[in-house]
């Protein structure tokens, strides 16, 4: 009797031990996957901001203030709390325009009302860097930031789009967007083929007080139609901009003008002002064979800085004004 309870004693103390140890197995919990959420840099960013932003999961608060990442957030049906100022040449969705609008400019930010809308991202150009970034780092907001403004030329915007599209998207959305630049790039090709280059060159401000190189943002673009920019042999290609010297102007007589301004929204205003220009100094710019045999083209103010992935339909705006003035 002694031996069957001692017996029936030790099954029942490995049948505890068994099933102790599968609880103990089945409540140990798997390794979690990282929610940690990258947004790449395009290369031309890489030394000053790093390969990437790794935020510890992915932004739901977003405050957008550059036009060229709102446009990817919109294609990738990302919806920010706030946006700035939404220009009217982008063809945003209704919604965009209905966000809370954060008050900026090239030099100012109302980082208040940022801070006040707890964010848990700020997207928004490197010139606010310098003199808002701190503030928003102490309030513990991170920042990415885009490249904007008329220096960008148009490699930089197209791989700032795609990097944009890739982090937020998908790599479907990253082929679909390379696609769309692809198609306009093979246009661009079509219209340097079927037509004679150009001398020509492009004033800025009204009225014309600099010119720009084939790598500013609206440089960059003529470089690859038929056009040879004249500033290129005069200045530095790099600097993208610089103060008219009138005599060399003179002196080069450009085939075509490009003519832009950040003050003058539409072409036809800016082409006023140019008139009350060559009024004002006709022995100047009527010696320029541009002017009097009318290839001034000018450009309303969206052609003055990047706009991201709305350069694509900028470019077919120009090639189709170009087509019509036999250009």
């Amino acid at each position: 009797m002694k031996k069957r309870i001692a017996l029936l004693m030790a099954m029942t103390l490995a049948a505890t031990l068994f099933t102790a140890c599968g609880t103990t197995q089945s409540n140990t919990p798997a390794p979690s996957a990282s929610k940690e959420f990258s947004i790449a840099y395009p290369s031309y960013m890489q030394e000053a901001e790093g390969k990437q932003l790794t935020l510890p999961e992915k932004p739901e608060k977003i405050i957008a203030l550059s036009n060229s990442a709102m446009q990817i957030l919109v294609r990738c049906d990302v919806k920010p709390i706030a946006f700035r100022k939404a220009p009217d040449y982008i063809d945003f969705p209704d919604w965009v325009r209905e966000l809370p609008v954060i008050e900026t400019g090239m030099n100012t930010l109302d980082t208040e009302k940022v801070i006040s809308m707890e964010p848990d991202l700020v997207i928004m150009g490197t010139h606010l860097k310098a003199d808002y970034s701190q503030q928003l780092t102490d309030a513990g907001i991170p920042i990415y930031y885009t490249s904007e403004g008329p220096g960008i030329a148009y490699p930089e915007i197209k791989e700032e789009a795609l990097s944009l599209a890739r982090s937020f998207g998908s790599e479907a959305l990253g082929k679909e967007i390379e696609g769309e630049f692809e198609a306009i790039e093979t246009r661009m090709q079509e219209y340097r083929e079927s037509t004679e280059s150009k001398s020509a060159m492009i004033l800025f401000g009204a009225p014309p007080s600099h010119q720009q190189t084939s790598k500013s943002y609206l440089g960059s673009i003529l470089s690859m139609l038929p056009f040879e920019n004249l500033s290129d042999t005069q200045i530095d290609v790099d600097l993208r901009m610089a103060p008219i010297d009138m005599e060399k102007l003179v002196t080069l007589d450009p085939e075509i003008i490009f003519a832009i301004s950040p003050t003058t929204p539409n072409a036809d205003d800016l082409k006023a002002l140019y008139a009350q220009e060559f009024a004002s100094n006709p022995q100047i710019w009527n010696t320029l064979q541009a002017v009097k045999n009318d290839r001034v083209i000018y450009l309303p103010n969206e052609y003055v800085t990047s706009k991201g992935i709305h350069i694509i339909n900028s470019i077919g705006h120009l090639l189709d004004l170009l087509e019509e003035k036999s250009v």
